[in-house]
């Protein structure tokens, strides 16, 4: 946030931001390693909404850092704010059972919020008192209730809840969004930077299963194609993706609504895509011969969907008008999702790396030949 946007009081990451980003790694591992535990819909669904509200925290520490001067009083707070991260992630994988625990964990995130509201303020980025940063305040206090609350049902229901309030900030105040300066170099860069930790997670996640185990000739042709769909998700979004986010942040009257929906919004379903990919890629390599047992069989392609689902998004709230393409294999592998059930964890996996990689192929050729890429017209953005 700043003054002009044709101006940026610095253009990448500070090392601070990296610093905190390494938090963030542990944070997003500790995340997906809840459905690995637990390979059903409930512990999903609990990864889901942890992984949104770490998000959304990295998002408000992200937003409050930006156009400021890298200075020791901003690597203060970025320190105190991983430091609350950092007891978020210790403390993820059991902020949903007993007491102690989801305590530290809601009391962390408050606190994390807390700092956010005072450092926004201090900077006038709204003036009025409420604002986004003052409804996520109220989330995280949600939190501490549902940490005390019940298990099960309750607690469950007022994470959901929380998460909701906390995200529908910037849509209900979109007005307050319009009037905040944002630059246009260093936030594409920053939400760069989450995409590769989710894709990190895919190599890790994979990693760690194929070190822990005796791998067959199955159970390493899978980790080629692991690695192959990683290359495949990497070029869909920095070899096409990155650059029409820097071209609308610096060419959209209201950048606002770009920062609100394509980077805070669209980017969440990417992470959320990467993550459940991971997990599924998992289960891949640990039966690559049968069928993935439980829920994690689900995942693969449904990651992947929501992934390729995500570009769809933000490209019609930057442009107007998602790709055909992008459109026809999200629709094709979410198609894919019921069946991956009874299917060999190897041939779904060698059927969603090779649907990515004809994706990027099409595109390629679309590019290389300078033909028009055909779009789905939709109502213009709000």
């Amino acid at each position: 946030m700043v003054t002009e946007p044709e101006h940026e009081a610095h253009e990448r990451a500070s090392w601070a931001e990296l610093f905190f980003d390494l938090v963030l790694v542990f944070a997003v591992t500790q995340a997906a390693h809840l459905p690995v535990g637990h390979p059903n819909w409930a512990a999903v669904g609990q990864a889901v909404l942890l992984l949104a509200v770490m998000w959304w925290s990295w998002v408000g520490t992200t937003l409050t850092v930006h156009g400021v001067e890298d200075s020791n009083r901003q690597r203060f707070f970025l320190f105190a704010c991983g430091l609350c991260m950092f007891f978020m992630a210790i403390t993820a994988p059991h902020a949903f059972a007993g007491h102690g625990e989801p305590l530290i964990f809601a009391i962390a995130h408050l606190v994390l919020r807390t700092l956010l509201w005072i450092e926004i303020r201090r900077k006038g980025s709204f003036p009025d008192r409420v604002n986004p940063y003052t409804i996520s305040m109220a989330g995280a206090v949600l939190l501490v209730i549902a940490a005390v609350a019940p298990e099960g049902l309750v607690r469950n229901g007022l994470w959901v809840i929380a998460v909701l309030i906390a995200f529908a900030g910037p849509a209900v105040l979109s007005q307050r969004m319009k009037a905040v300066r944002f630059g246009a170099s260093h936030l594409p860069e920053r939400f760069a930077t989450f995409v590769i930790i989710a894709l990190g997670e895919t190599v890790a996640a994979v990693g760690s299963q194929a070190a822990e185990s005796h791998l067959g000739v199955a159970a390493w042709i899978a980790v080629v194609l692991t690695f192959v769909l990683g290359c495949g998700l990497w070029w869909l979004y920095f070899a096409f993706g990155f650059s029409a986010v820097e071209h609308s942040l610096r060419t959209d009257q209201v950048r606002g609504t770009v920062v609100r929906d394509v980077l805070s919004y669209g980017h969440m379903l990417l992470v959320v895509g990467l993550v459940l990919v991971s997990v599924g890629a998992r289960g891949a390599v640990e039966h690559p011969t049968d069928a993935v047992h439980g829920v994690t069989a689900y995942l693969l392609p449904m990651g992947a969907a929501l992934f390729v689902l995500g570009f769809c998004f933000t490209r019609w709230r930057m442009f107007g008008a998602p790709t055909v393409g992008r459109t026809a294999v999200a629709v094709a592998l979410g198609a894919l999702t019921p069946l991956a059930a009874h299917l060999p964890g190897l041939v779904s996996l060698a059927i969603v790396a090779g649907v990515i990689a004809a994706l990027n192929g099409y595109e390629h050729w679309i590019v290389a030949t300078a033909r028009p890429l055909p779009v789905l017209r939709f109502p213009s953005r709000a």
